[in-house]
């Protein structure tokens, strides 16, 4: 999936964090099959501060949970298992996170830390305690839940493609009543 025209113009606004060497490393991390976790970032910081602009919260801190929230270079898809006590990568992600921000200096309140920490509820066992953290998790879960379709739609197209498919050959299961005239 690529970032909309939109998104790469909202990057410009949070330089500090999508300009850093570090962070940009999440370009080569895969999320969801059809994206990295970079490009996964930008989606989920652009819902977060759209929706926290229209509900009266603070805009500037949903984007910047968004674009933090899955700062941990990782590939869930090669976790072993053999890192952090064993503990599944929804476990432990967020709080590598955390720690990766503080790293790189990116300055998060307590707030902002525990939106990031229990962003992956409810498949986590920590529940989010602000509005902020709710509103972090919605948009985490419809970003990745897009990026996720994406790969059925793309798996469809594939298919049709192996049996040579086109839009003229495909089965038609509904006719039009003009067709049959």
């Amino acid at each position: 999936m690529e970032l909309k025209k939109e998104q790469l113009e909202f990057i410009q606004q949070f330089k500090e964090i999508t300009e850093n060497k570090e962070y940009c490393k999440l370009k080569a991390v895969p999320r969801h099959g059809s994206t990295n976790t970079f490009d996964h970032s930008v989606r989920v910081a652009y819902m977060a501060y759209h929706l926290a602009k229209s509900w009266g919260m603070d805009a500037d801190s949903a984007a910047r949970i968004g674009f933090l929230h899955d700062f941990c270079m990782i590939d869930y898809h090669k976790d072993d298992g053999t890192t952090h006590n064993g503990r599944w990568y929804c476990f432990y992600h967020p709080e590598d996170a955390v720690e990766n921000s503080e790293a790189q200096n990116f300055a998060l309140t307590e707030t902002e830390k525990r939106a990031i920490l229990t962003h992956m509820f409810p498949l986590s066992t920590r529940i989010p305690n602000s509005k902020i953290a709710y509103l972090l998790t919605l948009s985490d879960k419809t970003v990745a839940l897009q990026e996720s379709w994406q790969n059925a739609v793309d798996a469809f197209a594939r298919f049709r493609e192996i049996l040579h498919l086109s839009p003229k050959k495909a089965p038609v299961y509904v006719r039009n009543r003009e067709d049959e005239e």
